[in-house]
């Protein structure tokens, strides 16, 4: 955010006392700098939040993945089913997240409808981090697989589909 600066009292050179509108210091005779503007990070009151469902979001999908490596071979078509679901997921929640937190930082004025958004989508965002807990209880199932679990696979599949078309088209 920028905050615009226009209290330069004193000369940035030599300290000398400077008048409103001067253009040029009295004492030093060097140029003054009118409407100077400085950058200011200021936290949101989100910032915690986007980094604590970054950071689980990353550790799940770390673990899915992890598992995903332990349970089937490359050419397993399971395997690139997971991975492939994985990645697709991975995509969709940095660019969600990104989305976000811009939101995040432009609105400087706390507006209502804007925030309303914000929520919206970090409750997106933990929707990712929920379905990729899903997906690692059901890897960890599927250890001791039979058919009712490849159902169970299945319909996680169906399930993270569903939730990363209906961000796409969010």
């Amino acid at each position: 955010m920028e905050i615009e600066d226009n209290h330069n009292h004193f000369c940035i050179y030599c300290g000398a006392k400077l008048i409103e509108n001067q253009h040029f210091c009295s004492e030093c005779g060097k140029e003054v700098f009118q409407g100077q503007s400085i950058e200011i990070n200021v936290s949101s009151k989100y910032d915690s939040r986007l980094i604590e469902i970054k950071k689980e979001y990353n550790l799940k999908q770390t673990k899915a993945s992890q598992l995903v490596e332990k349970l089937f071979t490359p050419d397993h078509i399971a395997y690139t089913k997971f991975t492939s679901i994985i990645e697709k997921s991975n995509r969709l929640f940095a660019n969600h997240f990104d989305v976000t937190q811009k939101m995040v930082e432009l609105d400087v004025d706390n507006n209502e409808l804007v925030e309303k958004e914000i929520e919206n989508k970090i409750s997106i965002l933990s929707s990712f981090v929920d379905k990729m807990d899903e997906l690692i209880n059901e890897l960890i199932i599927h250890i001791g697989s039979n058919k009712k679990d490849d159902d169970n696979i299945n319909n996680l599949f169906n399930d993270m589909d569903d939730l990363i078309n209906s961000i796409k088209n969010y």
